[in-house]
């Protein structure tokens, strides 16, 4: 039997959709991307090691992880198009400051004002935003979004990489600066509304309600917030340990930067495949597919010997995990909970994530050095492993309490 044709979305949902997957990519390729390039270039130029540099990441995480959940509540309160615009504002100004860094002190003052800035623009913004403007096609509108900011270092690594042939590191962070500001900024101010959804809400599109009871609301909480620690660990971790790791367990230096990049085809990939089949599948089987891929992805790198061709499973495996996971948080949160207090529910749920995040590659690279990349591969699938039965433990609890 087959699914009714989706209702097209309304014409002030597609313009935010369209409108965040412009920020997004703008948001995260100036930010989270912005190291893979410049960073070895910045490093030498403050007198920063490679771990020093990047520890900047770790620092904006952790200044979101202390910040969303205040964030989350203002938004809950007056709506997304202030605190989205603020947040571009703030993370223009960081970039700013980062800019005129001369002495590491500044770098990573710097860092901890883009940290500030990220929960008012990123993604977790941003699902809230849909929660307010999409109602019921929240998460179709997730997926769509999901879709486009999948595509930031697809279109930023290429930008900077063009602007590093023309201008040095403190002109092109500037320029990125300036696209907050002159980009970002008046999208939040024009795609964005100001509705908001408290307790007894009414007119606009209808609210999606929490999908289980209050009190078995807690438990699902703790049992997703470990879930995403779990996973941030992972994702984090690999994303900087990546190609010491397969060039440790026997890829050659060409074929690891191969099987690295087309992660992210296989992310984008499975985000399409998501788009096309989410009228049809519960979003916590879009959960149980992406966290069930990451530890079968370490299966397979585990016995891979170097090999291009598991390689390349791998990177399928884990590309369609690490594409999904993002959407299985939105869509999930809303799910149990619902779309009241949706803006301080995801960031308080993704603290643990945060915080696992940001020590997750100086972990790594202890890890690595201590242990060897063979046994850094299987901590990661020893982790993932946990990470699925709690997603299996989230889905049986959500079960019984109603929700499907």
């Amino acid at each position: 039997m087959h699914a009714p044709p989706a209702a097209a979305l309304r014409p002030a949902v597609r313009q935010a959709i369209l409108g965040l997957g412009v920020s997004q990519i703008i948001g995260w390729g100036s930010t989270y991307y912005l190291l893979s390039l410049l960073g070895s270039t910045i490093g030498r130029d403050l007198g920063l090691s490679n771990g020093l540099m990047m520890a900047g990441v770790s620092i904006t995480l952790a200044s979101a992880a202390i910040v969303g959940p205040r964030v989350g509540r203002w938004q809950d309160r007056v709506g997304s198009r202030i605190v989205m615009t603020t947040g571009s504002v703030i993370m223009a100004s960081g970039l700013g400051i980062l800019s005129l860094a001369k002495i590491p002190l500044v770098y990573y003052l710097a860092w901890i004002v883009i940290g500030i800035g990220s929960p008012m623009a990123l993604y977790s913004a941003s699902f809230t935003a849909l929660t307010q403007i999409a109602g019921q096609d929240t998460r179709r509108a997730i997926s769509y979004l999901t879709f486009m900011g999948g595509l930031a270092s697809t279109i930023s690594w290429p930008a900077t990489a063009w602007l590093m042939g023309h201008l040095e590191w403190r002109s092109i962070v500037l320029v990125f600066a300036l696209l907050n500001l002159a980009v970002c900024v008046p999208i939040h101010l024009t795609c964005l509304g100001q509705r908001t959804i408290s307790a007894d809400s009414t007119g606009g599109p209808e609210i999606v309600e929490a999908g289980i009871p209050r009190e078995a609301q807690p438990k699902a909480f703790l049992l997703l917030a470990c879930t995403l620690a779990l996973t941030g660990t992972i994702v984090n971790g690999w994303a900087l340990l990546v190609f010491p790791v397969l060039i440790g367990i026997g890829f050659l230096p060409g074929v690891a930067v191969f099987v690295g990049s087309i992660v992210g085809v296989w992310q984008v990939a499975g985000r399409m495949g998501e788009m096309l089949l989410a009228r049809r599948l519960s979003i916590f089987w879009t959960g149980l597919v992406a966290i069930g891929f990451m530890p079968l992805s370490f299966l397979i790198l585990h016995n891979s010997g170097g090999n291009i061709v598991t390689g390349s499973i791998f990177a399928a495996f884990y590309g369609i995990s690490n594409g999904l996971i993002t959407i299985a948080r939105g869509g999930i949160v809303l799910a149990i909970f619902g779309a009241r207090g949706y803006g301080e529910r995801i960031n308080t749920i993704t603290v643990a994530q945060n915080i696992a995040g940001a020590l997750a590659p100086i972990a790594g690279g202890y890890a690595l050095d201590w242990v060897g990349a063979q046994t850094v591969v299987d901590i990661m699938l020893g982790i993932s492993s946990v990470a699925f039965a709690l997603m299996l433990v989230l889905r049986a609890h959500c079960r019984r309490s109603g929700l499907f």
